[in-house]
């Protein structure tokens, strides 16, 4: 008898005991006839009852417990390392903000098992309106934002398997061949926030597409606004990103309009009181030691692609379509980087 594929959930916990109940009794039940499943928690040095939770009410549960919170990054990272050292076949990184839908892996595995992919996104829908979609694969702006599609629309099953620019990190399926290709799982240098768009971008350079799955279906209790008070590390992800993967042509084609948006930043983070914030993003950018290590893995992902920025960054949207942002404002802003990213991606032919 051949040997069963394994596949390994990890879940970054930080003082999550509170999702528990939710997630849990469903997850840790989860059997599948065509692979083996582990399921995998990392602590990021909780100091509520996250721990002693799950040590005594999910004795199946594998447990790693950092002695720091090492961020959304560092936590996956480890899980990583231990899925290779246990000589997994597929990872799945599920947010622990989440409940499962049974048997939810099945089609991420069957369509991984007969076509090459980068990452395969379910279909995500909020908690608990399960009715409405909290994602259906997320967009990267070229200027460095990501967002989620669908957001706060009716759910359907009518949902087609497509290509998208990158599988949001509260829900991604991964093959280790790839990840072992690409030579890790997140940059380390980016703690947390817009690591999956990074991801899905690098995947995209070595040629690998990223896909919505529909028929795998997760369910997130999401709130943006537990993300906006991250505005920090939003912008100094964003602009790392940036740095490091576009080719250099294209960095100074978007320059005017990255400049631009920079002037519009620092007015949205001065009257919003994140002005230091905003400035401190900068700071980290530009310091000595950060920058020699920004140049480093960016000579090491730009040697690893196969694909052109004229193959991969045409994906990429002028739009912001993102419903808790709509405003008069960004309607402008849509249309002005929309004109100027439709004309300007034309001359990238490199």
């Amino acid at each position: 008898m051949p040997k069963k594929d394994k596949v390994i959930v990890i879940v970054v916990a930080y003082n999550s005991q509170k999702y528990w109940p939710d997630l849990m009794p469903l997850l840790t039940q989860e059997k599948y006839e065509d692979f083996d499943l582990e399921i995998l928690v990392v602590d990021n040095d909780s100091n509520d009852k996250t721990v002693d939770d799950l040590e005594t009410n999910y004795p199946t549960v594998k447990l790693i417990k950092n002695k720091e919170n090492l961020g959304f990054v560092g936590a996956n990272n480890i899980g990583y390392q231990y899925a290779k050292s246990c000589g997994a076949d597929f990872i799945f990184l599920l947010n622990p903000d989440t409940v499962i839908s049974p048997g939810w892996l099945k089609s991420l595995y069957n369509f991984s098992k007969h076509n090459k992919f980068g990452s395969l996104q379910p279909q995500l829908n909020l908690w608990p309106d399960k009715t409405k979609i909290n994602t259906l694969g997320n967009t990267i702006h070229f200027l460095g934002f990501g967002y989620s599609t669908g957001l706060g629309h009716l759910a359907d099953n009518k949902q087609a398997i497509k290509k998208i620019n990158y599988s949001s990190g509260a829900g991604v399926w991964l093959s280790m061949d790839v990840l072992h290709e690409l030579g890790y799982l997140f940059d380390d240098s980016m703690f947390m926030y817009l690591e999956d768009l990074d991801l899905g971008w690098s995947l995209s350079l070595l040629g690998y597409d990223n896909y919505l799955i529909p028929e795998s279906v997760l369910y997130h209790k999401y709130e943006f606004s537990r993300g906006i008070k991250q505005w920090y590390w939003f912008e100094r992800n964003r602009l790392w990103t940036m740095l490091k993967n576009y080719k250099i042509g294209t960095l100074i084609l978007i320059l005017p309009a990255w400049l631009i948006m920079e002037l519009g930043q620092l007015f949205f983070a001065t009257i919003n009181h994140r002005l230091f914030d905003k400035l401190k993003s900068y700071q980290f950018l530009f310091s000595q030691k950060q920058w020699q290590d920004l140049l480093t893995k960016r000579r090491y992902i730009q040697s690893k692609r196969v694909k052109s920025d004229r193959q991969v960054v045409g994906q990429f949207s002028g739009l912001i379509l993102f419903q808790p942002l709509e405003s008069l404002l960004l309607k402008i802003a849509n249309m002005f980087f929309n004109l100027y990213w439709q004309i300007i991606k034309l001359f990238i032919f490199w």
